[in-house]
């Protein structure tokens, strides 16, 4: 009875923590119902399908996963149809729209595919059009463009090759500038002709510049036999006369009217106006039914545009009313249904978006905080969704409120305090199973051959994984040498270690060697109560004495340097970026590690304490071996996904791994992180990023074996100031082009790639 009892009492001592841990997850768990907006995917953009029987959004809430999650719902039952991904890259981004037979086509970059076209189809059905074929520059938005309906791509392909692109009718047709006959000399660049997209030609155009350093004009749409139309510029005509003459000559071939084009017409009140391209002149005012103000233009299809304005000359004193305008037929279709419920602003918005296609009565609007909304103007049946509306379609009631459901959807967010509850739940009911008896069992046994051995000091001499696995960690077979008795021996020992344990050939280990069985064990720390050992002492103004040159590695150079301590010499292998120097003489706070020496700190960096540390994990999702091994350990390019809650930080790491242990993708590792440097990446990665120019970079020493830079650099004119630690292998020179993350208020940065020089 005594001995139920005992057991008893043991298992109840691994409920204490449950209990604890059910209290803070039940609270944390009704914080989540309570924002639980927080918590669902906010979508990027949204487009209505089968004449506003669906809708199509698109979510890139994790940015690092490469892809957008697409949702297709359905507009009467608010609910979701179906879900699926489409691929895109780090950066992600959606290109522009294009409607087409009932379809709907949404360009996304992918950096090892290229361009993907995606076509979703109304039935939920989605297939990419390009098939890898598509390579433009990363900065790929500024390539496509939506015209008329169609969407048009202009790029050079891998081999030198330039092309334009056109998807119509679902229809994919590429035409390689450099086919021979199309153009007297090769091209050397293909440029947008400003403006030709936005209604200032009749027909949209590229220049190319040829080899022989003349200028050809194309037309940036195909005729139905998937031709371009091209026009040389003559030797003495002027650019803007030339782009004139293709214009009147594009608008012939392709069947548009270039003497009667419909223009925003700046002079107040702003009348949507004829305007004779050939002449050059303005004509009269279209005659819309009700007079439209301060017009705006949006080009449709290739017979149809919206006109969509105000129903007072002053905009601040009207409601918005708006017709689709057939430039053939010269009819008009009322949607001021649907444009009297946006805010005349959404017009004004560059992210405004109409689409229609010929021979429809329905026209599609997206845009601003009324996320998507159409009209069927035979009907005259309109409806906009905003925002926030369909964002609740993601969120159902049972989420909202204390369910099994909402709990589901807490529980697969992770965190800390569901992971720790649910170990201790594991643990609890483990221990019921037996595992209150295990441990006496096997302490028992542990003890028995620590009291039947002789302490003594031994030397790793090989160490082999033996094949088996605990935890997913690898049983490893040591053989260690030690004097006894004036005789030199080995002996076998087998234990369970960690992958990142630095145990190697060579350490000196202490073992309780049984003479009559010719066995032995380790003696840990904890056996020698000497947990000093475990807390990671660390040795004070160590001088550096010494470098050893190992090579160059990418565009640094890898050393090996000697710091003297405590009258013992410590090795520790760097990376040395360009611009960055370690030099004998300066000092460094060095942590030790199981024997191992690592920096903590090099030079001028501030001291940092404990508390202002914060114990992170981070998932190995990328790793490279570098050219480079420094005794026995091998140079490692890690990519770390680091998480804290929700958020998630990437970071480029090297590391000097010995050879004999193994580092695999998906290997969870330890990452210590100042808690200011958390919250400031954690904030910029939240804003705004793009390409900036490095002006001027400054050391100031090191955090870790990771050189801490002052950097300045240049975005759109705007200077901003990055002070943080970077990856030595790539570096960062003055000169360098960074993918950065930004704030404009403060002005401060945040690397996220590197360049690739």
């Amino acid at each position: 009875m005594k001995k139920k009892r005992a057991l008893s009492l043991a298992n109840l001592v691994f409920l204490i923590p449950v209990i604890l841990l059910s209290f803070f997850m039940w609270n944390d768990y009704k914080r989540y119902i309570e924002n639980i907006d927080d918590y669902f995917p906010s979508l990027e953009r949204t487009y209505m399908l089968d004449g506003g029987k669906k809708l199509i959004g698109f979510s890139n809430e994790d940015r690092f996963g490469e892809q957008y999650d697409v949702y297709l719902f359905d507009t009467g039952t608010e609910t979701i149809i179906k879900k699926t991904a489409i691929r895109t890259n780090f950066q992600a981004g959606l290109g522009p729209a294009a409607y087409q037979q009932d379809g709907i086509i949404i360009p996304t970059y992918d950096n090892t595919l290229g361009l993907q076209l995606n076509y979703f189809h109304s039935t939920g059905g989605v297939e990419e059009l390009a098939q890898g074929t598509m390579h433009i520059p990363s900065a790929w938005s500024s390539s496509v463009y939506s015209w008329r309906g169609r969407l048009i791509v202009a790029g050079e392909s891998p081999g030198s090759e330039w092309y334009v692109a056109q998807v119509k009718d679902g229809k994919l047709d590429k035409v390689n500038l450099g086919e021979k006959g199309l153009l007297p000399a090769r091209p050397v660049r293909v440029d947008e002709v400003h403006g030709s997209f936005k209604n200032d030609q009749a027909v949209p155009m590229f220049s190319v510049s040829l080899k022989d350093d003349r200028t050809a004009l194309v037309s940036g749409i195909l005729d139905k036999k998937g031709d371009l139309s091209v026009l040389l510029e003559k030797k003495d005509e002027g650019t803007f006369a030339a782009q004139d003459r293709a214009g009147a000559h594009f608008a012939k071939v392709f069947g548009f009217n270039n003497a009667k084009l419909v223009r925003e017409n700046g002079n107040y009140p702003e009348e949507a106006t004829f305007y004779n391209a050939n002449e050059k002149q303005w004509g009269t005012a279209v005659p819309t039914p009700k007079p439209v103000y301060q017009a705006r233009i949006f080009l449709l299809n290739d017979e149809e545009l919206l006109i969509a304005g105000s129903t007072a000359e002053d905009e601040l004193n009207g409601t918005v009313i708006g017709y689709v305008f057939n430039e053939k037929s010269g009819k008009f279709q009322d949607a001021t249904f649907l444009l009297e419920q946006l805010p005349y602003e959404n017009l004004e918005n560059s992210e405004t978006e109409f689409h229609k296609q010929l021979g429809s009565d329905i026209l599609y609007y997206r845009g601003g905080d009324l996320a998507a909304g159409y009209v069927d103007m035979g009907i005259q049946k309109a409806k906009v969704f905003s925002n926030d509306q369909v964002k609740g379609w993601i969120v159902t009631e049972d989420e909202t409120k204390v369910s099994l459901q909402s709990f589901w959807n807490y529980a697969k967010q992770g965190g800390a305090i569901i992971i720790n509850w649910a170990v201790w739940v594991f643990i609890s009911i483990a221990s019921f199973l037996g595992l209150a008896i295990a441990p006496r069992m096997l302490v028992r046994s542990r003890m028995k051959k620590l009291r039947a051995g002789q302490h003594i000091q031994a030397r790793i001499i090989d160490m082999q994984e033996s094949g088996l696995y605990v935890n997913e960690q690898p049983q490893v077979r040591f053989i260690v040498q030690f004097e006894d008795e004036g005789r030199r021996k080995e002996v076998e020992i087998k234990q369970v270690i960690s992958y990142l344990n630095p145990i190697q050939i060579g350490d000196t280990v202490t073992i309780s060697y049984n003479r009559k069985k010719h066995k032995a064990v380790f003696i840990t720390e904890e056996d020698l109560k000497h947990a000093a050992q475990e807390s990671k002492p660390v040795l004070i103004d160590a001088v550096l004495t010494r470098i050893e040159r190992y090579g160059k590695v990418n565009r640094g150079q890898a050393l090996q340097l000697h710091f003297t301590a405590e009258g013992r010499d410590y090795p520790v292998p760097v990376v040395q970026p360009f611009g960055f120097e370690y030099r004998t003489g300066e000092r460094a706070n060095l942590i030790l590690i199981q024997g191992m020496a690592r920096i903590f700190r090099y030079g001028n960096v501030g001291r940092v304490k404990t508390s202002d540390q914060l114990s992170l994990q981070g998932e190995i999702i990328h790793m490279q071996k570098m050219p480079i091994i420094i005794e026995n350990k091998q140079l490692m390019l890690l990519e770390v996904m680091i998480s804290r809650g929700a958020d998630r930080i990437r970071k480029a790491n090297s590391l000097f791994v010995p050879e004999n242990l193994s580092v695999n993708v998906g290997t969870v590792i330890p990452v210590a992180m100042e808690i200011d440097d958390v919250q400031k990446e954690t904030r910029l990665l939240q804003g705004k990023q793009g390409a900036a120019k490095v002006l001027s970079v400054h050391f100031e020493g090191t955090k870790g074996e990771r050189p801490l830079a002052n950097i300045t650099a240049e975005k759109d004119g705007v200077i901003y100031h990055i002070k943080q630690t970077i990856e030595p292998v790539y570096g960062v020179e003055v000169g360098d082009e960074l993918w950065i993350a930004y704030d404009e208020g403060t002005q401060e940065a945040m690397i996220i790639n590197y360049s690739s020089k």
